[in-house]
């Protein structure tokens, strides 16, 4: 079953969707909610991933995890980290300094304003979960608990070493608006959700790596083999639409350009639709025949019921937080 492809691929109903495709469009929601609400606080999301990973391996004992420490929690690339680090110490919420225990690691810490900064953004983004989170019972609930569990099985990470009873909490139903949010942080954030489409997007560049294409290329490819046909000016709209590729139009266009150029893509220039030339539907059904072994060793094994709830919580996650989208637009 094409799992991870489908994820990277655009369909139109959400009802209609494959579970990756879902764990990938909650994700960009989430983060578009989390640039949002942290925006006055100067933060990006991958910034507050950053941030709100460090204090939480830090806490009050004074740690000072290395970069690497630090990539390997959030899932993000050793390499990013270090750019998100250096900008962070510019803005003086962070100190960086090399290890005492090995000169080749690079040690980090909050600042006092960093310190400060972390605290209020976490308490904005727990805010910004208890809304998105309320239609299944919010932060905590038995639907909660079990999405959290289904996710960190994907990351192959071990369940909670406690957790509270679902059975001694007050019963809670789905759509619910009436909800009673536990004391402590959620068990599911935006940053398990980010880490988890952080996982298999790296999954998916690592399966492209060596190809004559990118990861955003193949979608294209995947988009244009298995859409309806598009003009040029169609497909670029189309996928300047997509906020999951976080492509403008001048960079979308720079992307069909290239694969024209490479000679994967044909009728960029006429009226007619966009579509794969011969050597470019070769390339797609080479990588399409990667993307569906792996896809199944990725999402094989799972009990199909843990799959169907994880599958509706995310839909309605999304469709969350489209709506939450909308209303901060309009304030």
């Amino acid at each position: 079953m094409d799992i991870i492809a489908m994820y990277f691929f655009c369909v139109s109903m959400i009802e209609r969707a494959t579970t990756g495709f879902l764990l990938w469009r909650v994700t960009m929601k989430f983060r578009a909610g989390v640039d949002r609400v942290l925006a006055d606080l100067g933060l990006t999301h991958a910034q507050y991933s950053l941030l709100a990973s460090l204090r939480g391996m830090t806490g009050d004992s004074g740690a000072r995890p290395s970069q690497r420490e630090l990539a390997d929690h959030t899932g993000l690339e050793p390499i990013f980290v270090s750019k998100l680090a250096r900008a962070l110490e510019q803005a003086g919420l962070l100190t960086r300094a090399t290890s005492d225990r090995d000169s080749r690691a690079v040690e980090l810490a909050l600042t006092p304003q960093g310190v400060e900064t972390a605290t209020a953004a976490v308490e904005r983004v727990q805010g910004l979960h208890r809304e998105l989170l309320a239609p299944i019972g919010g932060p905590g609930g038995a639907t909660d608990h079990q999405l959290a569990d289904t996710l960190r099985t994907l990351l192959g990470a071990p369940p909670p070493a406690a957790r509270t009873d679902p059975e001694r909490e007050p019963s809670r139903q789905v759509g619910s608006r009436n909800m009673t949010t536990p004391a402590g942080p959620p068990p599911l954030t935006g940053q398990d959700l980010g880490e988890a489409e952080g996982a298999v997007h790296g999954l998916l560049e690592t399966i492209v790596a060596g190809t004559e294409v990118s990861a955003e290329e193949y979608v294209v490819l995947r988009v244009v083999t298995l859409r309806p046909p598009m003009t040029f000016p169609e497909l670029r709209a189309f996928l300047t639409s997509q906020r999951q590729l976080r492509r403008d139009e001048d960079q979308v266009d720079a992307l069909l350009r290239r694969l024209d150029g490479a000679g994967l893509l044909t009728g960029l220039d006429g009226a007619g639709p966009v579509s794969v030339t011969a050597r470019g539907a070769n390339l797609h059904a080479a990588v399409f025949a990667s993307v569906q072994r792996v896809g199944g060793q990725v999402f094989g094994g799972f009990d199909p019921a843990e799959l169907a709830v994880t599958k509706r919580v995310l839909a309605e996650v999304t469709r969350r937080a489209l709506r939450l989208r909308t209303e901060l637009a309009a304030a």
